[in-house]
């Protein structure tokens, strides 16, 4: 700085005291020449600010510290002298190419005994930054108010509630152009209903501590009407005083609460017919059992549309949905306002009504089977099935839903045990019977577990020599409390549980490791489930008993009745031709029972016939089951088939059948079931002993 002063000031120069206080000063400032622009004296802080050094200040012009653009200006402005005695924005440059923005104030000075110009400058480079910054924050947050998806407005409270602020999306929810609404309140946009409910919402929300969320619906303009959810909050002042502005947030929610409604609605209706589905009916019959009295009773009816499993095997599910949605129409079309029609899964519906009248329950159970009665069209083809039905009474039969949905349950069971097609009140001896039912079935699983099957054996006695052809393997059920169980009062429990593939599973094993100890010609007969051929396991099931045991093939008998065709014939066939082909005789048992024996005997080649016992009863006396006896022998020749008649009690039916040429006859009067140790003592003996005792 000293060189800078000496170089430009050789004499006359300013006095000391200047001089310092001009040096030190913290603002950059200059003297310049107007006439040859160069500096005359610069400052320490210029110095600092610019980056030139004293040296080379002392070579340059006020132009040199300025971008090109700026020059011409700044000539101008010195020749006419227009940044005199006022601020002036320029833009300046530093010694490594920055730019500067600076506002500099001039003023005409004597320096050195000639006119200069005094320049105070004021680095505005960082207080502009922060300006363009604080603008640019500005703008960039108007942008993302005005698009943002939901709608933010502001209101002045003050100001009669007038819009401050109001951006696009809002404008889009009530149809009007947002610039429009600035400045205008409520009572200017709106209705005065809509307006008195806005107003109501900005009291509630000033009183509020925070936030307060609304939802309602409101019409635009153009009066189309649409949900509106919103939460205002009255925006908090500078230091503590009153709350002036109120901020809300909108968002039309239509099309959301329409979704909503739409997922509301699947969730509690049936896909397929459009009825109410189980957790609809699950709510209502809540409601309606708990509101039920003696002056207001309700019934539940539990409907179940029977052999449904056989519409859909034989003509495809389409025609089984089909079907359902029929019986659905038909059902609703049967029922008063208030009553309730419901799918709850499959084939199974259910019914509330609100009875009117003693005995409206029975006429309509009787309408409701005469409806159902009709023939459905499917595709084309007239169908015709039934229906089984059980009803439960609130609050005669229960008050509570669960116990009064488990009560009509118990009653449609009894109606499809009745022989289905028809319709069956709950009692109380249904439920006694399923209770008893159920302990039966822990028992049984108990049983299972505690080794307490046996296996009784009736002996089969061949007619053509009178000689043992073996034994029917039948299971007793040794109780610990009430002894020996005869089949017929567990078996079907076993069957309904699926108890009864575990248990067949023993019978077969236990009654072929017995067999494998007897005398070669002897055969073993074993009754199968329907239940154990639904088991793909089946066959594995009986290689493994034979192999386990040793007894050949051909020792073993396995009987089955025709409801292993009409569970399913398209698996029962090729698993009867695969046993067949390992060398296991098939029976069919209780022939001439059902309906469509003799279709059976074409479809597979039996090994034997077994005449059911009702036609052995009565032979001696009645011609019709003669009749029968005697085509059942004509069946099994031409079928190559022996033929066995279960049931024979009497000397007369034994002389008769044998005179009728039946190969095999079993029975009280030959023997009854007997436990191992006595079948193995007959073997000793022969069945000799057996016929001997029937002619005495």
């Amino acid at each position: 700085m000293t060189g800078l002063l000496t170089a430009l000031v050789p004499i006359d120069a300013p006095n000391d005291d200047f001089q310092s206080l001009f040096a030190t000063h913290p603002s950059p400032m200059w003297v310049y020449d107007p006439d040859t622009l160069r500096f005359l004296i610069v400052n320490n802080a210029a110095v600092d600010l610019y980056g030139y050094s004293p040296q080379q200040y002392a070579r340059m012009t006020v132009l040199d510290i300025r971008p090109a653009q700026e020059r011409r200006r700044m000539l101008d402005a010195v020749y006419a002298r227009t940044d005199m005695e006022k601020a002036e924005r320029w833009t300046h440059l530093k010694a490594n190419g920055e730019m500067l923005e600076v506002l500099t104030y001039g003023r005409a000075v004597r320096f050195d005994g000639r006119d200069a110009i005094l320049a105070i400058v004021q680095d505005r480079t960082e207080v502009n930054a922060a300006h363009r910054e604080v603008t640019d924050t500005r703008s960039l947050l108007d942008s993302i108010v005005d698009n943002l998806p939901v709608g933010v407005f502001v209101k002045d409270m003050e100001a009669d509630g007038r819009y401050i602020l109001f951006n696009e999306a809002c404008g889009s929810i009530v149809g009007f152009n947002a610039a429009d609404v600035i400045g205008q309140s409520d009572r200017a946009i709106f209705d005065d209903k809509q307006t008195a409910i806005f107003r109501e919402q900005d009291a509630q929300a000033f009183e509020a501590v925070s936030t307060i969320s609304f939802e309602e619906t409101m019409r635009r303009v153009d009066g189309v009407p649409r949900i509106l959810r919103t939460v205002k909050r009255a925006l908090p002042a500078p230091h503590g005083s009153e709350p002036r502005y109120l901020l809300g947030i909108s968002q039309d929610v239509t099309e959301e609460r329409s979704v909503e409604a739409r997922l509301a609605y699947m969730a509690m209706h049936d896909a397929l017919t459009g009825l109410p589905n189980r957790a609809y009916f699950s709510e209502h019959i809540q409601r309606e059992a708990a509101h039920a009295s003696a002056e207001s009773p309700i019934a539940l009816l539990y409907l179940d549309v029977d052999h449904f499993k056989h519409i859909n095997d034989s003509k495809g599910h389409a025609a089984g949905d089909a079907l359902l949605c029929q019986v659905a129409a038909r059902l609703t079309e049967l029922v008063k306002d208030g009553d309730l029609v419901a799918r709850l899964g499959g084939d199974e519906f259910a019914l509330v009504l609100r009875l009117t009248e003693d005995g409206c329950i029975e006429r309509f159970a009787e309408r409701l089977l005469t409806a159902l009665s009709k023939p459905f069209d499917l595709d084309g083809v007239n169908e015709h099935v039934t229906c089984s039905i059980g009803i439960a009474m609130a609050p005669d039969h229960a008050a509570d839903d669960d116990v009064l949905m488990r009560y009509a349950d118990l009653a449609l069971y009894a109606a499809k045990e009745s022989g289905r097609s028809t319709y069956r009140f709950y009692e109380v001896e249904m439920r006694r019977e399923a209770e008893r039912r159920h302990m039966l079935t822990v028992e049984l699983r108990e049983a299972l577990q505690r080794n307490q099957f046996e296996l009784y054996y009736q002996p089969i006695v061949q007619l053509d020599d009178d000689g043992l052809g073996g034994f029917e393997a039948l299971i007793r059920w040794r109780h610990p409390e009430r002894g020996l169980i005869p089949p017929m009062d567990f078996i079907p429990v076993a069957e309904e549980t699926g108890l009864i593939v575990p248990i067949g599973d023993w019978v077969l094993r236990e009654a072929c490791r017995t067999a494998a100890t007897w005398p070669q010609h002897l055969k073993i007969a074993v009754n199968l489930s329907v239940c154990q051929f639904r088991h793909n396991s089946l066959l594995s099931t009986v290689v493994s008993a034979l192999d386990e045991t040793g007894l050949r093939p051909e020792r073993l008998e396995i009987e089955i009745t025709e409801s292993v065709f009409l569970a399913d014939v398209e698996q029962s066939l090729p698993l009867l031709r695969a046993l067949k082909e390992l060398g296991i005789r098939i029976a069919i048992d209780d022939f001439g029972t059902g309906y469509s024996s003799f279709s059976y005997l074409r479809a597979f080649a039996f090994d034997k016939i077994k005449l059911d016992r009702s036609f052995v009863s009565g032979i001696e006396s009645d011609p019709g089951n003669l009749a029968i006896v005697r085509a059942v022998v004509g069946i099994g020749s031409g079928f190559n088939a022996t033929t066995l008649a279960e049931g024979i009690e009497t000397e007369e039916q034994l002389q008769k059948l044998r005179d009728e040429g039946f190969s095999e006859v079993q029975g009280f009067l030959l023997g009854k079931p007997m436990p191992r140790a006595e079948a193995e003592a007959l073997i000793g003996v022969g069945a000799s002993s057996l016929l001997a005792a029937a002619g005495r």
